[in-house]
């Protein structure tokens, strides 16, 4: 995982891998990096000229401050001959004045080379050795004044120093390479080298005139002198511009510069004759210094000029660094918004065409194809859906973007075709599910009929199972039904309780014998979503048992949350399933998938999906951490889905009889089937009285829905029933006592006696009407007998198939009690009434005193718990001794009534099958 994380990494920064955006960046970068680069070394080249004319400039500055201290120095040398000369008198007051002047320069000279490191290597090397030769000049100074130091030994160690001075200049004027620069500091250069020479003369002169005549080698020295003279002049005149060659000649004569030249050329002459030196020491001074302040003038306007071109130079060099920084800028700038101008003219439509294709591919084609799968006309739905690129160039990308949108039509002309092939499939798996459906339904009618006209609890056994295996069938039609995105024909519309809920659920497994119900609350459920949780449920119940050891129970908890909501709880002990298994259920469970062929493989789970989805019920999967191990769904049912109010009755009929009278039969509500709708039986057809409840079927866009009508019931209704009439006076009791139909029975029960079955589920036959019974009387009297149609388990008579009334002797049908009896054989039991009904006919009825009938024990049980006809005499003789108590009769009565009533509200769809459930039971 960590490799395949570094080699993505690695491919983001691939070029094929890079984005439109980045590569274009690159593009126009190249030529942009390239202009760049050629702008600097421009700028770069001008920012070195102002840095080396910045260089100059201080470079000239040290020059121009050591010919300063250069001056001073032989202004000094002059007074220091003079002084040695002249015998050192005095202490050589004015040599004294010219020292001072020289260190003064000396100090400026060594403030102006102090940043050496700004200078050239050669002009450091010369700055060096020149403040060293300078160090010496305070010992020479002691030495000139204190010992016997000879005049031509001073002027040579003079000399010397200010040849140091002499290397400053030429290293300043070697570093240079401007052509305006360099001839300025050459004829400066020049000068200098003549002011020394005129200097050196003029000490020679000095002595020479103090002596009055040359010391050895000095005649010598002053000629060499003024061939150096000769020369530098010569210098200045072939570098200088003919300005200042005009200006030095301008300046440089006069009277000092005549003499001094007069001086020098009788020193000479007289010194050829071998006569005195007759010249002045004064006018030598005089005439020399003067010549020297002229030179050294004309030196110093040429470092003016020199410094003032490096400056002018030096600013020129920085406006044409900034202004082709600024021309280079304003070209890049100009050359960037082009090449954006060109790049987001190809960048702002691929991304248009990128955006509007994340678009289609990730909102608009999905939202298009769920509206034409959901809308009625796919056709126009899909002219609808289609959204052109809005992108009406016509260049390459304008053609992509066409090409896109013949793509999207194609994808929605495809989706069209594909919704009117599932369309149509799932229009033939209705067609077959409902046909398949159909005939199921007419099978289980027919099952019905077989039922009730079979008398052999081995046959009726055979006929329950396969009335099992075609619930069974009809179910799984039903999960085609769903496949197909349709809905189930048959409709609730009163609320049902749900225990019968579970009832009606456990009635459609196969192995409903190993299902338990623990007690139920007391709540309904919405008659809209009655079907279809049946269904659900069925689907969890029998994944349960098909998934665990058969000889294990699967039991079913229900219990109110604090939220108001009612949780199923289905738990076996199976198998099991993984975690990963677990946790991709619950997320089917949660949003169905499509349908494809693995659907067919987990069609039920996928059935409780989208049961679940339809009415927003929450069903979830997770494993038991018990021992036993084992899956356990539970199914949130939220309170929209239940009924709040009060249980919805059927109101009662209209007595046929008078008051005082009741019918001791419990009396039935028809059974309703979606293929069989109910019609109440009357004396005629179009005469029906009101006050009853009739179910009919009603069909709209093909499916089959149930409404109750209020019709009413003539006097021969076989189940008619009024209740029976409360005294006043009767004391009071409980009303609980009278409330159950069904005489509590514990758990571990695992038969019924064949005396509370033939007590519960009796179904009177006609007989002649009793006499009624005082009104004085604590016990209500009974209506007389009519005939009763057969009846399902909650006393409810089924539906028959011809106008004809039931026979008196017709036997009723075998009630099938699926949630707490699922594992009893007592329902079959019920068909053996036929039997009973004829040991009923062939005996008398006894009467007591109040003119009630008299109930013989065990006389009309099922065939096998009923003697032999050959004895029923002695029996109903032994039956007639025993007494019984008007509290006894009362409380039957009264547990018959709410057992009517109990019934009649039992109307609901086959699918519920009209078991209820009687979850809890307590004993009166």
């Amino acid at each position: 995982m960590r490799g395949r994380e570094d080699q993505r990494g690695i491919d983001r920064f691939r070029l094929r891998n890079w984005r439109l955006r980045s590569k274009l960046a690159v593009v126009l970068l190249v030529p942009a990096l390239s202009t760049a680069t050629l702008a600097g070394l421009r700028l770069n080249g001008q920012l070195d000229d102002v840095e080396l004319f910045g260089t100059v400039q201080r470079e000239l500055a040290v020059s121009h401050q050591a010919a300063k201290v250069e001056y001073a120095l032989q202004v000094e040398r002059d007074w220091a001959v003079q002084c040695v000369a002249a015998g050192r008198q005095n202490a050589c007051p004015e040599h004294a004045a010219r020292t001072g002047a020289t260190d003064t320069e000396l100090g400026r000279y060594r403030d102006a080379g102090a940043t050496t490191t700004a200078l050239s290597e050669s002009l450091q090397e010369a700055f060096t050795k020149s403040l060293e030769s300078l160090d010496g000049l305070a010992s020479l100074r002691v030495t000139l004044l204190s010992t016997k130091y000879p005049d031509m030994a001073v002027i040579g160690a003079y000399n010397q120093i200010i040849a140091s001075l002499g290397q400053v200049h030429r290293a300043a004027i070697s570093s240079l390479s401007e052509p305006a620069i360099v001839p300025l500091v050459a004829a400066a250069q020049a000068l200098y080298q003549a002011q020394e020479q005129i200097g050196q003369q003029n000490a020679i002169l000095t002595a020479t005139a103090l002596r009055r005549s040359f010391a050895p080698g000095a005649a010598d020295e002053l000629r060499a002198a003024q061939s150096r003279l000769d020369a530098a002049f010569n210098e200045f005149n072939d570098v200088a511009s003919p300005a200042n060659r005009q200006k030095f000649q301008d300046v440089v004569s006069g009277a000092a510069v005549d003499g001094r030249n007069r001086l020098v050329k009788l020193a000479l002459a007289q010194n050829a004759d071998n006569k005195p030196v007759t010249i002045s020491d004064a006018e030598v001074l005089k005439d020399g210094e003067g010549t020297a302040n002229l030179v050294h003038e004309v030196a110093g306007e040429m470092e003016s000029q020199a410094d003032a071109t490096t400056t002018r130079l030096a600013g020129q060099a920085r406006t044409d660094a900034w202004r082709d920084a600024a021309l280079v800028a304003a070209s890049l700038i100009v050359a960037f918004g082009l090449m954006a101008m060109v790049a987001q003219s190809m960048l702002r439509p691929l991304r248009v065409l990128r955006r509007s294709a994340l678009d289609v591919a990730r909102n608009q084609l999905p939202e298009a194809i769920r509206r034409i799968r959901s809308h009625r006309d796919p056709e126009r739905a899909a002219e609808e859906a289609i959204v052109p690129v809005p992108l009406n160039t016509t260049e390459e990308v304008g053609q992509v973007a066409r090409a896109f949108d013949l793509v999207q039509r194609e994808a929605v002309r495809l989706a069209v075709e594909q919704v009117a092939l599932r369309a149509n499939v799932n229009d033939m798996f209705i067609n077959l599910s409902r046909r398949s459906q159909a005939l199921v339904e007419r099978q289980i009618s027919v099952i019905d009929r077989l039922e009730q006209d079979e008398q052999d609890p081995d046959h009726l056994a055979s006929l329950f199972e396969l009335d099992h295996l075609a619930t069974q069938m009809r179910r799984n039609s039903e999960n085609l039904l769903v496949l197909s995105g349709t809905t189930v024909n048959r409709r609730v519309t009163r609320p049902v309780a749900i225990a019968e809920v579970l009832g009606a659920a456990v009635s459609e497994v196969e192995k409903y014998a190993r299902v338990q119900i623990a007690p139920t609350p007391d709540m309904m459920v919405q008659g809209r979503v009655v079907n279809d949780l049946a269904h659900l449920i069925a689907e969890l119940l029998d994944n349960a048992t098909a998934f665990s050891k058969p000889t294990t129970k699967v039991t079913v908890r229900t219990i109110e949350t604090r939220k108001g909501e009612i949780a199923i709880r289905i738990h076996d002990r199976g198998v099991g399933m993984q975690d990963a298994d677990i946790v991709e259920a619950n997320a089917k469970l949660a949003e169905p998938p499509e349908v494809d062929v693995s659907v067919a493989r987990e069609m039920g789970l996928y059935v409780v999906g989208q049961l679940a989805k339809r009415h927003e019920i929450r069903v979830t999967l997770a494993n038991n951490d018990d021992i036993e191990g084992g899956v356990t769904a539970q199914v949130i049912l939220p309170i929209s889905l239940l009924h709040k109010g009060p249980a919805p009755a059927l109101p009662l009929p209209v007595a046929a009889a008078p008051a005082e009278t009741s019918n001791e039969g419990l009396a039935g509500v028809p059974k309703w089937t979606p293929e069989h709708p109910v019609v109440v039986p009357s004396a005629t057809a179009a005469d029906e009285p009101s006050g009853r409840h009739r179910i009919e079927q009603t069909s709209a866009d093909g499916l089959f829905t149930a409404r109750v009508e209020p019709t009413e019931v003539s006097p021969e209704d076989a189940y008619s029933y009024e209740p029976p009439i409360e005294r006043p006076e009767e004391p009071a009791k409980s009303a609980d006592q009278a409330t159950e139909i069904f005489p509590a029975i514990s758990d571990d029960i695992g038969e019924i006696s064949a005396d509370s079955l033939s007590r519960w589920f009796q179904t009177p036959a006609a007989a002649p009407q009793r006499p009624a019974v005082d009104s004085t009387k604590d016990v209500p009297a009974a209506e007389p007998d009519t005939e009763s149609e057969p009846s399902t388990v909650n006393g409810l008579p089924k539906r028959q198939r011809s106008a004809e009334p039931a026979k008196p002797e017709a036997p009723t049908a075998v009630p099938r009690a699926v949630a707490d009896f699922a594992e009893s054989d007592w329902g079959s039991a019920d068909e053996g009434w036929r039997a009973a009904g004829a040991l009923e006919s062939g005996v008398p009825a006894l009467t007591t005193e109040n003119g009630l009938p008299k109930r013989v024990p065990k006389a009309r049980l099922v065939p096998g718990s009923t003697p032999k006809p050959s004895s029923p005499v002695p029996q109903l003789a032994a039956a007639g001794t025993g007494g019984r108590s008007a509290e006894r009769l009362r409380q039957r009565f009264a547990t018959y009534q709410k057992g009517v009533q109990l019934g009649r509200e039992s109307l609901f769809d086959s699918a519920v099958g009209g078991i209820p459930v009687i979850a809890e039971r307590e004993h009166q």
